[in-house]
Formats: structure tokens, sequence, C-alpha cells
């Protein structure tokens, strides 16, 4: 039977038998359920998302035969081991809880005891290794942080104008950390550095169980399993765990929005449904104003909902998916507004964020993406280099600065002539995607000496994270090994075409992701500009890896409600 706009929701047990939801439950921006679960109807977004395959394809071969280094230099070998012995923990987890299924299913009580004292082990983790690696503010993560503490602290009355009239993306952070500081202050706490890392590990953990929430919506609790060994690797020993930063915050905000926009999917009525929209609108303008790409995985969610066929054969879930947009589309433009008027009006910020001529134009930053220049370990591409800073902000006039950006990049571009501009591009693409670390230890001066704490309990685990630390080759090996196997199996769907990996809303997070890396071919990029974006490709991979499984390894009775789930995904008809 199809589903239709008034079918109720999935229960656990359906998430868990058939592996998830369907579009028939969940769409990609939660706005309709949709009778096409396995996206057909969708053409147009199945084929981009496709294209995104076909690019994790290429950058993943493109780095084994030719790497692309960031400001670290990994061997290939070890990281091909690392991939070997990830993938084999992600088969020993999947057989485990195959033949454990059973013993879940009769002793629930067990089961969540377990599960609970798993969820408070890896909190205690991110929390012990952020303290361990804790590092004094540097490059940008320095004026957020010294001016959020100042303002905490009483030593300033107002954020650096010479600073934030030119980075204005960096001020709604600087305002949200103050705000975390001055409770911290009020609570006693005088070590502000340690308050930051005990932030960033709570900021980061909340990550991991978003991940892990929105894998239980698309998949179920095997799903969701399957996505924490990615999220220990990636974000729990996070290349970025010492540094409060847009980076890791602003990892929340793209996972939190799919989150909402799913659980609006399986949403009974309007009632739960529009509240849900509202939430992702406003988390999505609270995300923009932390790292302006997260608008990205809101597009890819509603132009995925655009090539919904309810709209263009006018059937009834056309007015759902309507007002899902017009909702959503409309929280966001609201949040986006208010946050701009209270910046505007906070006595803190003493130039006029609404017309400052100082701010930079996004011809600067198309300027900068269309350069490169000699790293460490070879060439740099797009990424940012004084000798463009100074241009840009040495020009006064506003629209003299836009046009200037335009100039130096057009002039690049035809320099390189069309076949160089593509060349450059490529090993742009090829760059940006192929560090697993994530271009850790790439910004500022600071190096694995300059760790705040001495503490010998501390040291060991510096020893792993620190760039010039004798440990720190086998992490960086975990981390390219681990974004090795991410790439392969989330390129799995250009020759497994299984309807569980064709579904709408997985669609929108390959869309997202696409619409990710052309950005960055364009603009400014690095590595660590992917880093707010992992959670989707955890998603993708981890749906990849289980749909693997499941054909190789069939239940024997045909379904996965005795396996608890692990039987292949069964979209509803």
């Amino acid at each position: 039977m199809t589903g239709s706009p008034d079918q109720p929701p999935p229960t656990d047990a359906t998430a868990e038998s058939g592996g998830g939801t369907s579009l028939s439950q969940s769409s990609p921006a939660g706005l309709v359920r949709s009778p096409e679960a396995s996206g057909k109807g969708y053409q147009p977004a199945t084929a981009a998302g496709l294209v995104l395959c076909g690019v994790a394809l290429w950058c993943l071969l493109g780095n084994l035969v030719d790497p692309h280094y960031g400001n670290s230099r990994y061997s290939t070998w070890w990281a091909l081991a690392a991939t070997a012995a990830v993938l084999a923990l992600m088969a020993g987890l999947y057989l485990g809880l195959r033949k454990a299924a059973q013993f879940l299913v009769r002793h629930r009580v067990l089961a969540g005891l377990g599960a609970a004292a798993v969820w408070v082990l890896l909190f205690a983790l991110q929390v012990r290794l952020a303290y361990a690696v804790r590092l004094p503010a540097d490059w940008d993560a320095y004026a957020v942080y010294s001016s959020a503490a100042g303002l905490a602290q009483g030593t300033q009355t107002e954020i650096d104008p010479g600073y934030f009239s030119l980075n204005t993306n960096n001020i709604l952070i600087t305002l949200l950390l103050s705000a975390y500081f001055r409770l911290a202050v009020f609570l006693g706490v005088a070590d502000l550095e340690m308050a930051a890392a005990v932030l960033n590990a709570v900021v980061l953990f909340t990550g991991i169980a978003l991940t892990y929430a929105a894998a239980r919506i698309l998949g179920g609790r095997t799903l969701a399993a399957f996505t924490l060994l990615p999220s220990t690797v990636f974000v729990l020993l996070s290349p970025w765990l010492g540094v409060v930063y847009s980076d890791t915050v602003g990892l929340v905000f793209p996972v939190l929005i799919l989150f909402l926009l799913l659980a609006a999917g399986r949403a009974r009525s309007l009632a739960v449904r529009i509240p849900l929209w509202v939430l992702a609108g406003g988390a999505g303008a609270v995300g923009y104003g932390i790292k302006p790409t997260v608008l990205i995985c809101l597009v890819a969610a509603a132009l995925t909902a655009a090539c919904s066929p309810a709209l263009r054969r006018r059937r009834p879930g056309a007015m759902a998916v309507v007002l899902g947009f017009a909702v959503v589309a409309g929280s966001f433009f609201a949040g986006h507004r208010l946050i701009t008027v209270f910046e505007q009006q906070t006595p803190v910020i003493s130039f006029n964020v609404e017309d400052n001529p100082a701010a930079m134009p996004p011809t600067h930053f198309l300027k900068v993406g269309a350069q490169s220049f000699a790293g460490p370990h070879g060439l740099y591409y797009g990424c940012y280099n004084e000798a463009d800073y100074l241009g840009t902000v040495t020009v006064a006039d506003p629209e003299e600065k836009f046009r200037q950006g335009l100039d130096a990049y057009q002039e690049r571009v035809a320099a390189m002539g069309p076949g160089g501009y593509l060349s450059f591009l490529n090993h742009k693409l090829l760059w940006v995607t192929g560090d697993g670390s994530f271009f850790s230890w790439g910004e500022g001066r600071l190096t694995g000496n300059n760790f705040v704490s001495a503490d010998p309990g501390d040291r060991v685990i510096q020893d792993f994270f620190g760039n010039n630390r004798p440990g720190f080759p086998w992490l960086l090996s975990l981390w390219q090994g681990t974004w090795f196997l991410v790439l392969a199996l989330v390129a799995v769907p250009l020759v497994l075409r299984s309807p569980n990996l064709m579904r709408p809303e997985v669609t929108a997070l390959r869309i997202a992701l696409l619409g990710l890396l052309l950005f960055l071919l364009l603009s400014e990029g690095r590595a660590r500009f992917l880093y707010l974006y992992v959670p989707y490709f955890i998603l993708l991979a981890s749906l990849s890896f289980q749909t693997i499984m499941d054909k190789l390894l069939p239940a024997r009775d045909g379904g996965g409600e005795a396996t608890g789930g692990l039987g292949d995904t069964k979209v509803p008809q």
C-alpha cells in the first residue's frame, strides 16, 4: 500500500524491523510523506546525489595515486592499514549486534543500562581528552576567545572593532561564547581556557549524539550503532579538539537540522511538525550566523523536496511540502533578522553591522579561491594567504573592494586558461578532500609544544595529538585511513542501487555535500571547512556499510525483525 500524508508514523519496532523510516514516513526536509519511498520520481535529485558519489570515488582514487597533503604528511600504507582495521571493527560490530539481537530484545533493561554506560563513557572521554589537549587561542580563534573572555571578565566593554568589522561572520560565536564565559565566571570558574575546553567537549559530544539520533530515524539502532565508530575517530578524537571555533561549534547545526526535519517527517500531526520546522529554520539561522555554509543543508533539503512527485502531479501531499518549506524558510529569515537586530543594538559592538564598509566582500573569497602556493608537503590550493588579505583590507571603498576581488579572480583564471583552470579545480578538489585530519595544525603558529597543560597524564594524551609528538603519526594514520574508508563507502551507490540508499532523505545529504564542495571549489577552501559536515559523511558511509552487510549476510528468516533490524532495509510500497 502506498503511503499518504495522513499515514501514521512508524513505530520504533517498524524502524528496527525495516532498518529505518522511508520517505513514506520521512521526507528529505521532513516536509511530507511520499509514496515514492525508494526515490522513484525524484530522478533529478537522485542524479545530483550520484554525482556526489562519483566525486567521492574520484577524490579517493586521486589521493591514493597522488596524495594531496594538508599540513601533515601521512603514510599511505599505514593509512590503508588503518582502513582495514576500522573496516574489520565495523564488520565485527555488525556480527556482534546480529548475534546479540535476541538477547537485547529479551533483556531490554540490561540493554538500556549498557547503552547508558556507553554514553557516559563517551562523554567522560570527550571531556578528559579536551581538557588534556587544550591550546592557547591562536589565529582567528584568538580574536573570538580574547573578546569573549574580556567581555565576561569586565576587562573590555566591546569586541575588537578592527577585527570584527572585517570578519563579521565571527560576531555571533563571540557573543555566545561571552555569555557562556559570564555564566562560568558567575559560578566561580576562573580558568576560562578550561571552561572553553569543556564547552568544546560538550559541543562535540552533542554532535555524536545527534548523529546517532538521526541515524536511528534513518535506519534504526543498528545503523545508529555503526555511526559510533567513525564518530569516535573524527569527533571524540577530533583533530580540532583543542580549539573552540566555528568549525567545532558549527558541527552541531547541520546534523541538528537534519534530525529536526526527519523528526518532523515522522510526526503524526501538524501540531508537532510545525514547531519542529520552526526549530529547524531557527537552528539554520543560528548556524548560518556561526558558519555560513550551514545554509547549504537547508537549501539541499528544499531542492530535494522540490523534486517531489507530489508537487509535480499535485498529489495530496503537495500542500504539506509547500507549508513545510514556508515555515522553515520563514523561521530562518525571521531568526536571521532577529540576530542581526540584536547585533546591531548590543552595546558591545561599536560599528554598524548592517552598513559596514570594512566587511570582506564575497569577491575577496573568490579571489583567494583561485590561487595556490607552496605548503610544507606540496601546494595549497585556494587557501588563506596574507597578500590577498592585505590587498583587500587596504581598499577603503566597498565598491572598489568588490571590483578589485572580481578583477583579481578574472585575471587569475584568464592566466591559467580554460584547461589550466580545470586542472587547478581538480587539484583543489583533491586537496580539500584529501586530508583526513581536516587541516589540523594548519592554522596559526602553534605546534604540539604549546599545549596548556604540563600534567604528566595529559602529556601522554598530547603525545598523540601534537603534530611534532611521537604518537601523532598513529593518530594521523587513523584519521586518514578512516577518511579513505568513508569516501569509499559514500561512493557505494554507484554500484549498489539499493532502494535503501536511494531514498530522498538520503539523497538530500548527498546534495548538501555536493553543494558544499562546489562552494569550496570557487571560494576560499581547505579541509577544515568540511569538518562541520562530518556527520553527513558518517551517516552516508554507515548506511552504505549496513546495506552491503545486509546483502552479503541476509537474515535467515528473510526479515530484519528477528535479527534486531539487521536485515536489508525494507521500503514500504
